[in-house]
């Protein structure tokens, strides 16, 4: 058998960019760190994120004013948003429990959660990145929403309210005040929004192969396996079931992404996650220049500088996880940025897609099987995962060693979809997706 089970040996299962954060917070706990990919560290979602530490998602996706909209999106070929046919049957009880998030006390108690974790996001990013040598890869000279239509700007502007509310520095810029921060917008746009303590990493990939250093400097085992199956077992210590063997720790925490799920489905009933995936176009030589990320508002994607060029990322497509990307829904991001960014050069473009783990509501999963508490879980961030990971890490390292967390973790427990909890061991035959 392979593995360690002292007492203070734990595996992260998921080498992405929560995976990899709640690894070295645990290091720095003095935790055995183990992390446990199929893949190389970073090789996932996660090395494609956009690269803006946004303080803008604090909303839940079901949104009243994003249900009025779907119609609409979902019938443009270029749309931000576009679900398979073939995925319909997989969205139900996502959609179910979205539709349950609209109801005016749920919006609001979700706006509540997410705010509090994104107000101190970058804080608890830029310690990480600074204790793993990766500061340089961080910025924060804010984040703009970009708009050429008086109507969606006004729309958009209903929310500064809630924003402020919460703590969240953001106030409206006419088309002049836009482009004195990004000269190379166009002359068109006739207003926007300016998040001033938005962030932005230059290379979101570099970032976590950072932290994949640190945490092999100082002792920690990445090994490339994949996890089948958890096995608790008698006495409180967990079993992963790899393809290599069998390894035994006394904790386990699942970061695995979208294929979180189908690690802890005997543990749980109801686990409404989807696979939501992302498109992004690297532009080398992109021929204009921006000093921040810039969201274009009516397209809902962003453009940001990063170190090997401009990155125009966003979109969502619900499909299967292993279907064969569109990348023409990368390829169309440059077209409908060229009506903002009008100098804007898509020579030697290179598309991207990655798997987002999307949860109906817009919360993170981050919590603890009851029945077998050795058994921890961070995933689920949607367009959220790079911004809130650091954050994330905090939450769990707290939850692990029964200390104050940086918030309330209730609300971002499993338990919230109302499945019934499976109080018994997982039968050792069962049959479970693999990561």
């Amino acid at each position: 058998m392979m593995g360690n089970t002292l007492s203070s040996s734990i595996a992260v299962v998921g080498a992405g960019i929560v995976g990899l954060s709640v690894a070295v917070q645990l290091q720095r706990r003095g935790y055995h760190v183990t992390v446990i990919d199929r893949d190389a560290p970073m090789a996932g979602c996660s090395s494609g994120n956009a690269g803006y530490l946004s303080e803008a998602n604090i909303f839940a996706p079901a949104a009243p004013d994003m249900l009025r909209q779907l119609p609409r999106l979902l019938l443009a070929d270029d749309g931000p948003l576009v679900i398979k046919p073939s995925y319909m049957p997989k969205m139900l009880a996502w959609g179910r429990h979205a539709l349950g998030a609209v109801p005016a006390g749920r919006r609001q108690a979700i706006t509540q959660t997410l705010a509090a974790m994104t107000v101190q996001a970058y804080s608890a990013l830029a310690k990480m990145a600074g204790h793993t040598g990766a500061a340089h890869l961080l910025s924060r000279d804010g984040g703009l929403v970009a708009f050429k239509n008086a109507g969606a700007l006004e729309r958009k502007c209903e929310q500064l309210a809630v924003w402020q509310r919460h703590g969240i520095a953001v106030h409206r810029l006419s088309g002049a005040e836009l482009r004195a921060l990004e000269p190379a917008l166009a002359p068109t746009m006739v207003g926007g929004l300016h998040f001033q303590n938005s962030g932005r990493c230059s290379d979101p990939r570099q970032l976590g192969l950072l932290y994949a250093q640190h945490l092999q400097a100082h002792g920690a085992a990445i090994v490339r396996d994949r996890v089948q199956q958890l096995q608790p077992q008698p006495g409180g210590a967990v079993r992963l079931r790899c393809d290599s063997g069998e390894r035994s720790f006394a904790q386990v925490v699942v970061c695995a992404g979208f294929w979180s799920g189908a690690l802890l489905q005997p543990f749980f009933r109801a686990i409404p996650l989807v696979s939501e995936r992302g498109y992004h176009l690297m532009l080398p030589r992109p021929g204009v220049r921006l000093t921040r990320p810039v969201v274009f508002g009516e397209p809902h994607f962003a453009a940001t500088p990063m170190d090997q060029g401009l990155r125009l990322a966003g979109t969502a497509e619900f499909a299967s996880a292993d279907a064969g990307p569109n990348l023409e829904r990368a390829h169309m991001l440059l077209r409908l940025a060229q009506d903002y960014l009008l100098e804007l050069d898509g020579t030697d473009a290179v598309p991207w897609m990655g798997v987002r783990p999307s949860l109906p509501d817009g919360l993170p999963a981050i919590g603890q099987v009851p029945a077998h508490p050795a058994i921890h879980y961070a995933f689920g961030h949607a367009h959220n995962g790079l911004t809130l990971s650091a954050v994330t890490a905090e939450c769990l390292a707290a939850q692990l060693s029964a200390t104050p967390a940086p918030m309330d973790l209730a609300a971002l427990d499993l338990g919230r979809f109302g499945g019934r909890r499976t109080p018994s061991l997982p039968a050792a035959s069962s049959s479970i997706s693999s990561y």
